[in-house]
C-alpha cells in the first residue's frame, strides 16, 4: 500500500473520521533492555484521537521513530509537535537472546523520521 507523505502546516491540519492516517514521532528512541508500550495521552483520547490501531507494543532492540496509526472519531485539528502519546517501559526478566535490531528479518528496524507503510508483504505465509 502506497502512502502519501505531507507535512502538517503551521496552522494545523484537520483529521476526519473514516480516513486512516500514518504519523511519526519527533523523538527517536532505542530500547535495549526494556519492552516499550505506546499509549495515547488522556487529552488526546478526549479529542477522539486514537494513535495506534494494533501496534502499541514495541520490541527489545527497536531503534527508530515510531509510526503512529491514527484514526479519529470526529473531525479534529492537529498541530505539528502536538503531544499525543507516551511511552511506557517494562523491564525484561531473563536473558535477551536476540534484540530486534539484530534480527535479519526485522522489517521496521531503524525507522526514519517519516511514516513507514506496512511491510506485511515481507512476511512468509
Amino acid at each position: 500500500n502506497e502512502i502519501e507523505h505531507f507535512e502538517i502546516p503551521e496552522d494545523g491540519f484537520v483529521l476526519y473520521p473514516h480516513i486512516f492516517y500514518l504519523g511519526v514521532t519527533e523523538e527517536y528512541t532505542e530500547t535495549h533492555a526494556h519492552v516499550p508500550f505506546l499509549e495515547g495521552k488522556s487529552s488526546t483520547g478526549r479529542l477522539g484521537i486514537d494513535i495506534h490501531a494494533t501496534a502499541g507494543k514495541g520490541d527489545v532492540g527497536f531503534c527508530g521513530h515510531w509510526t503512529l496509526e491514527i484514526s479519529v472519531k470526529q473531525p479534529v485539528k492537529v498541530y505539528k509537535g502536538m503531544p499525543v502519546g507516551q511511552l511506557i517501559y517494562f523491564p525484561v526478566d531473563g536473558e535477551i537472546e536476540t534484540k530486534y535490531n539484530q534480527k535479519k528479518d526485522a522489517k521496521y528496524s531503524g525507522q526514519p523520521d517519516r511514516p513507514v507503510e506496512s511491510m506485511m508483504w515481507k512476511n512468509k505465509f
